[in-house]
């Protein structure tokens, strides 16, 4: 395939006037309104002095856009100096003609646009307009937040093997600075295939950082450092003793033995340190963590550690106390238990992708060099037998099917699973877990190397329209055909929404294999399958599913979802036990809800945990990341409100979630009261202390997910939405 169809397209509305930026590698858009038609010239990205790496470029007869949201904006020269910038209400107005390059932020796609004009941005309540008004035409040009892993490294099928792949990862930085704690200068990293020679096409081409781990050659130590190794472009290498060393005189030895917990930890550290030390360069803002810093006593010289090579910069963060930094890191977004078998090595390049913090996973029947014998994995061990006995503790909130004679064992893909490939993996202080490995996890996601490379074909397949195809096959569940009115309710994105109902097998079957973006199923699920008209459909028995991401809303959907993920679909959400028909509509509703706002599934999946205890039922099946629409105003996050007792006044609390979009390392600005702060995204940013007519206009300027603090603590589905919620009903309910 050619390497231009991973690059964002731009073109010209076929139903409305504007343009259309699409990403065909991240599956993302956004949209360019005007006020006629523009016509769209495809130009080299030469034609004009960018200020940073642009992969499309076009000329476009507009000297002027309207975004239906509040975006900030950074005005630069060609050298990319700061020229001017707006934030939260601001407007931007430069009466001297450029050339000027303006770059909007908290978008999916990175969008710069350049004219030798003068300059005015204007934000308003809902929308933010950028007009050049010297010019009659302007440029736009578009950098996909990621890439498409540029090749496949064939190595042996050995723990050498998989360290010169995990070495050759970090090819695919764009950048050896601080300034790769931004997502959209980390590429993908190759993938990774086994054969009898090493084919690395194009040669080796890791950057030269003067960095290099040391490992004992074996997978319980590889598996963990490959995010590390791929984050610090390390040469990794076989050793005895675990290691970190530079050529700038570094020797930090990493524990053996909490090996995992240890790269995580310096993988965090680094990480939260380039966030902190890049904003002496490209981007001065005002964030958050950086004053954090300096009330913890945290006072480096920033401008001269910016000006560090990496080897040398590694030695200055070393020697900052571990402890120091961990308040100012923002929340991890993945934690990925895998099965230390060297085969499960492929999946590697996506967990580096992901900065995962990866921890091995042993079980009783894992072949492991040692007997394991940590107390998770005799928490695990109980877990697994009271799954088996019966209901299990309270504090799961699982309870095991009851068996029938036809149903002795729960099923893989049609295959009988044994008791002990059901499994609790340990919990995790990240966003999100998922379980790389044989089996049904109780208390995580699960994942494969499988789900995460159709995602990647998909993407390069992005259509112009989201599709979303809504079956009710449940007479007693036809409320939750309401979730239609949610999807599509946007300004910036085009959906097609379908509605059916009362399907029998052969139509569910043409649904299933047809292109679409989200299958939203609301019915019964059984041993059988998903129910229909004229039966149930065994998800086992269907050769093709092309639909991209679904949620089965039936109970205990898991085999059947799984199912569904092993021929073609990228994710699900599925369900691990009974949910009563009103709950799991209001359950569907939410995620419902949650998706079309651009959360991610693994991520909504996490919302409805958090809010309600019959959201523990839920699970995402497949690579989780997977997104059908993109963040309206930037990264996805649910508001936590308080009022207070006397006062017309309330705090709000922010909690925004990664996405692929947004991931580690994008920064947030609240555009509430007068803020003029940015936060590292990924977690509660901060709390608000705003009036009551500050709070209204904040409820209306998007629909997003809500929760009163009085019912955080209630077992029932909490979850409110700034569209149906009042400043009167929220003091009211506090």
């Amino acid at each position: 395939m050619a390497r231009d169809t991973y690059s964002p397209r731009i073109t010209s509305l076929s139903r409305r006037r504007g343009v259309r930026v699409d990403d065909p590698v991240e599956d993302v858009q956004f949209t360019l309104y005007a006020d006629g038609h523009i016509g769209v010239d495809p130009v080299s990205t030469d034609a004009v002095p960018w200020c940073f790496p642009v992969d499309t470029a076009a000329r476009l007869d507009t000297n002027e856009f309207q975004v239906p949201i509040r975006l900030g904006a950074y005005v630069r020269r060609p050298d990319g100096s700061m020229v001017s910038a707006a934030a939260n209400d601001e407007s931007i107005t430069i009466d001297t003609p450029g050339p000027y390059t303006v770059e909007f932020t908290s978008t999916p796609i990175k969008l710069f646009v350049f004219a030798e004009s003068g300059v005015q941005v204007t934000t308003e309540e809902h929308q933010t307009t950028l007009s050049f008004p010297d010019v009659d035409g302007v440029h736009l040009a578009a950098r996909s937040l990621h890439e498409q892993p540029a090749r496949t490294l064939t190595v042996p099928r050995d723990a050498e093997g998989v360290m010169r792949a995990v070495s050759e990862s970090s090819a695919a930085l764009k950048t050896t600075t601080c300034e790769r704690s931004f997502p959209t200068l980390r590429g993908h990293p190759p993938l990774v295939e086994f054969g009898e020679e090493v084919d690395i096409p194009g040669g080796e081409r890791r950057p030269d950082s003067g960095v290099r781990l040391e490992l004992p050659p074996e997978p319980r130590y590889v598996f963990p450092a490959a995010p590390l190794a791929y984050y610090l472009a390390a040469e990794v290498v076989p050793g005895d003793t675990p290691r970190l060393t530079t050529t700038a005189g570094v020797d930090h030895r990493l524990d053996q033995t909490s090996f995992e917990a240890a790269t995580t930890r310096l993988l965090r550290h680094v990480f939260t340190l380039d966030c902190l030390t890049r904003v002496e360069g490209y981007y001065p803002v005002e964030l958050a963590e950086r004053r954090r810093a300096a009330e913890l006593g945290l006072d480096l010289d920033w401008a001269a550690v910016y000006d560090q090579p990496l080897a040398e910069q590694l030695g200055t963060y070393l020697s900052v106390p571990f402890e120091t930094v961990e308040p100012l890191v923002p929340e991890w977004r993945l934690t990925a238990d895998i099965v230390p078998d060297i085969g499960r090595a492929t999946v590697l390049p996506h967990l580096a992708n992901e900065l995962a913090a990866v921890r091995i996973f042993d079980s009783e029947d894992t072949t492991t060099e040692s007997e394991p014998t940590s107390a998770d994995t005799e928490a695990a061990r109980e877990a697994v037998d009271q799954f088996h006995r019966g209901p299990v503790a309270a504090t799961d909130f699982l309870r095991a099917p009851t068996p029938t004679a036809d149903d002795t064992d729960f099923q893989t893909d049609g295959d009988p699973v044994s008791t002990a490939d059901v499994l609790r993996v340990p919990d995790a202080e990240t966003t999100t877990q998922t379980y790389i490995g044989d089996g049904f996890p109780l208390n995580a996601n699960k994942g494969s190397r499988a789900s995460y490379e159709r995602q990647l074909s998909l993407r390069a397949e992005a259509t112009d329209h989201i599709g979303v195809t809504i079956v009710c096959n449940d007479e007693q569940m036809i409320e939750e055909l309401e979730v239609g009115d949610y999807y599509g309710t946007r300004d910036l994105f085009e959906f097609d929404v379908t509605l059916r109902s009362e399907l029998t097998r052969d139509q569910l079957r043409e649904v299933l294999a047809a292109d679409t973006d989200f299958l939203h199923y609301i019915g019964h699920v059984d041993d059988r399958g998903l129910q229909a008209a004229d039966g149930y459909l065994d998800a086992h028995a269907i050769e093709e599913v092309n639909t991209t991401a679904f949620i089965l809303n039936g109970c205990r959907s898991f085999r059947q979802g799984q199912a569904l993920a092993d021929r073609g679909a990228v994710a699900g959400i599925v369900t691990l036990d009974n949910v009563h028909n009103s709950l799991a509509t209001e359950i569907g509703t939410n995620i419902a809800r949650l998706v079309n706002r651009g959360f991610p599934l693994d991520a909504a999946v996490e919302v409805v945990k958090d809010d309600a205890l019959v959201g523990r039922h839920y699970i995402v099946v497949g690579d989780g990341s997977v997104e059908i629409a993109t963040p309206e105003a930037g990264i996805p996050a649910v508001w936590e409100i308080d009022p207070y007792e006397y006062d017309d006044r309330f705090d709000i609390e922010i909690r925004t979630f990664a996405t692929r979009s947004f991931h580690l390392g994008a920064m947030n600005m609240p555009f509430i009261a007068n803020n003029q702060t940015q936060y590292l995204s990924s977690g509660a940013l901060d709390t608000f202390d705003v009036s009551g007519k500050e709070l209204s206009e904040y409820l209306s300027l998007e629909t997003a997910p809500v929760q009163l603090k009085s019912e955080r603590s209630e077992t029932t589905v909490s979850l409110r939405w700034s569209d149906k919620i009042t400043v009167q009903t929220i003091r009211e309910r506090g």
